[in-house]
Parts: C-alpha cells; sequence; structure tokens
C-alpha cells in the first residue's frame, strides 16, 4: 500500500511535463501559413525571365580518329635494307617508303634476261627455216603441177616445211615462255620498292607508327607503317535509342578538344550505323571534321555537340531555376514588392545553352536561380546583390 502512495506523485509529475511540452507550446497552437511569416528570411540569387532565340543540343563525348587508315606491308619476303620515313612525316602517292635486299632478285633478273636473248636467237633460226621450207615447198609444188616430179618427192618437201612450221612454233612459245619469267623477275624485283599508294584523291598521306627497324627480316604482308589522311579526321560518338532517331546525315556539329579549349571545331554526320549495339543500346555515329591546319589528330579525347533545331523568341529561364516542389515542376517567381515567392508549375520545352524554354503559362520577371532548396510557395527571400545571374544582359 506504501507503495501506491509513491507512485500516485510520480505520475502527476509526469503529465504535467507532457502538458507542458506538447500541448502548452504557443507555437503548437500557430495556424499553419502563419510560420512561415515569422521565419527568416532566405536568401536567394534570381535571374530574369528571358524572350531569346534556343538551339537544343546533346552533348557527346567520343574519340577522333583517322579519315582512313591503312597498313603497309611488302608482297615478298626479305631483309628490310632501308626505311626512308619517320613518324609524323607527311608523304605522297608514289614516294619510297622503304627498301628490301634486292641482291637475289637481281640475279634472277639477268638470267631471265638471258633466257630471253636465248629463246630470241631461237626463234630467229627458226622463222629463218621456216622461211626457206614454206618456199621449197611452193617450189615443189609448181613442179609437182607440171608433173615434173613424183608425189613422194612432194611429200618429203612438205614434211619439211610441216616440221620447220612446228619448230617456229616451239620457239615462239618459248620466247613467249621467257619473255613471261622476265616479266615476273621484273616484277617481284619492284616489289622490293615499297611506295606508298592509295586510291582516293588525298594529296598526302602521314606516317602514323613505324614497325619495324632497319635489318629486319620480312615475310610477306609484315607491318611496315601506317600511313593516315588527316586532312579530315572522324568524330567517333555513341549515341543512345532516345536520341538516335533525331541524328540526320549531314546534320551540323561542333567539336572541342582538350589540347586547343579555345577552338570550336565544326563538322558534319558523315556515316550513321544502322543498327544499335544490344549490350549498350547505342549506336555508332561518325563526324567528319576538315582538318587543313593538322590540329586535330587520332586518338584525341573529342568533346561534340549535335544541334537538334533552334527556336526564336522562346521565353526561357536559367536551367537551375527549375526545381520541384511537392512533386510538381515549376519555378519560383520573385515579387520584389513584398520580397516574396510564389512557385509556378510549368510545362517545359526545349533545353540549350543553360536555359530551358517555358511552354506554359507565360511568365515574366525574376526567377529564383540559387537557394530554392530551402523555399516554399509565399516565403520571403532576401535577395543577393552580389549575384550575378547566367544571362543577365
Amino acid at each position: 500500500m506504501k507503495h501506491k502512495w509513491i507512485l500516485i506523485p510520480l505520475l502527476l509529475a509526469l503529465i504535467l511535463v507532457i502538458w507542458r511540452f506538447a500541448i502548452a507550446r504557443p507555437e503548437a497552437k500557430t495556424p499553419p501559413g502563419a510560420a512561415g511569416r515569422t521565419m527568416q528570411a532566405i536568401p536567394v540569387e534570381v535571374s530574369p525571365v528571358r524572350l531569346t532565340d534556343l538551339t537544343e543540343r546533346v552533348n557527346l563525348s567520343g574519340n577522333i580518329e583517322a579519315k582512313s587508315s591503312y597498313i603497309v606491308a611488302p608482297k615478298i619476303s626479305g631483309q628490310l635494307r632501308i626505311l626512308h620515313i619517320n613518324i609524323g612525316q607527311r608523304v605522297n602517292k608514289g614516294d619510297l617508303i622503304a627498301e628490301l635486299d634486292d641482291r637475289i632478285l637481281q640475279q634472277e633478273l639477268q638470267r631471265a634476261q638471258a633466257a630471253v636473248e636465248m629463246a630470241r636467237a631461237s626463234a630467229r633460226q627458226s622463222s629463218v627455216a621456216l622461211e626457206f621450207a614454206t618456199t621449197e615447198l611452193e617450189r615443189i609444188r609448181e613442179l609437182q603441177s607440171r608433173s615434173f616430179i613424183s608425189q613422194s618427192e612432194f611429200d618429203v618437201a612438205y614434211n619439211q616445211f610441216a616440221n620447220a612450221q612446228a619448230q617456229n612454233n616451239i620457239a615462239i612459245a618459248s620466247l613467249n615462255s621467257a619473255l613471261a619469267a622476265l616479266n615476273s623477275a621484273e616484277l617481284q624485283l619492284s616489289f622490293t620498292k615499297i611506295r606508298a599508294e592509295w586510291n582516293d584523291a588525298a594529296p598526302y598521306r602521314v606516317i602514323g607508327e613505324r614497325f619495324v627497324q632497319e635489318g629486319a627480316q620480312l615475310s610477306a604482308g609484315s607491318p611496315v607503317a601506317s600511313l593516315m589522311d588527316i586532312s579530315s579526321v572522324i568524330a567517333v560518338v555513341d549515341v543512345i535509342e532516345r536520341d538516335y532517331g533525331r541524328i540526320k546525315l549531314g546534320q551540323e556539329a561542333t567539336v572541342k578538344i582538350d589540347s586547343h579549349p579555345e577552338t570550336v571545331f565544326g563538322g558534319r554526320v558523315l556515316r550513321i550505323a544502322p543498327v544499335l549495339q544490344e549490350a549498350t543500346r547505342q549506336a555508332r555515329v561518325e563526324i567528319e571534321i576538315p582538318n587543313s591546319a593538322a590540329l586535330l589528330k587520332p586518338g584525341m579525347f573529342a568533346r561534340v555537340a549535335l544541334s537538334y533545331q533552334t527556336k526564336r523568341g522562346v521565353t526561357a529561364v536559367d536551367e537551375r531555376a527549375i526545381s520541384k516542389l511537392r512533386g510538381k515542376e515549376g519555378v519560383f517567381l520573385v515579387n520584389r514588392e513584398d520580397s516574396s515567392v510564389s512557385f509556378v508549375e510549368i510545362q517545359r520545352g526545349i533545353t540549350g545553352e543553360g536555359f530551358v524554354e517555358i511552354v506554359q503559362p507565360r511568365i515574366s520577371g525574376e526567377v529564383v536561380s540559387l537557394g530554392q532548396d530551402m523555399l516554399d510557395d509565399g516565403r520571403k527571400v532576401k535577395i543577393s546583390d552580389s549575384a550575378s545571374p547566367r544571362g543577365t544582359q
């Protein structure tokens, strides 16, 4: 019984504490909306709503590649005797790139030339014999027609003619074979001179890499050097499925690179892959960029901007001004008279150059571009005079 009398004062004290801090607090009885009028103003930065021309762009990243590139390689095996080129050197069509050891092929060429001379002499000899046999056959035929000789004598003359004709045919065939062998020897010898050759109208090529050194033993097809056409280059980017249908051949693009950050290079879409990769759902797009100053090099990192569309005279706000309040997207319009803001739900259009088009509703004045995370509709604000909002003029 004694313990009950001890618990009663403790229970009364607990009830008093709860009433004091949970029920009797004056601010708990403050009506909703009145709190905002008594709270401290939120410092913000603002930017103007403006009428402007807006271009929608997509920014992509990729790599610079040569417009065309191929590997120079010998057509025959041999030891590399001289290498005439260095990395970065310009070469014209027909310039000598490298030479193989040609001493054995020189000897084979000499043997082929000698064989041709022997075949020609044999052909001349057989031709003379054929002329004689032909003349003799005509004489015998004339005598036979007058019955001055027998048939057997005519047959002997005809057999001599046929044999001379066959020998002449053999000699001509031997000469043709010797000439073919000579042509082959000359061709093989020409292969020891490795030259720069290409089929398009590019005025020059640049040596990208050297793969061998002088003295190396090469087999047919062994890489010697790479030749690149960089009079114009290709920026290769991957485009996601959402943007794929908006890219067209000939579409204009701008490209920037880290080594020349202040320079903007212009280009156009040259090729669009007809398929998207299943693993990434991206498609390869190639943009051709004129490179007469040779500032762009294969392997460089490229930042590419593709222009989709341009709208004239649209209502736009700084993209930083777009915020969400209770799940709705909008902007906080500034009322300079009472230093308050009102939240306006918007329908956005295109985005470009750091600004967002406002399609609906029609707005004007200023919007909060920094500090809106702590704002609510009707909240008091303190506008920073030191702010220099993007896009002010």
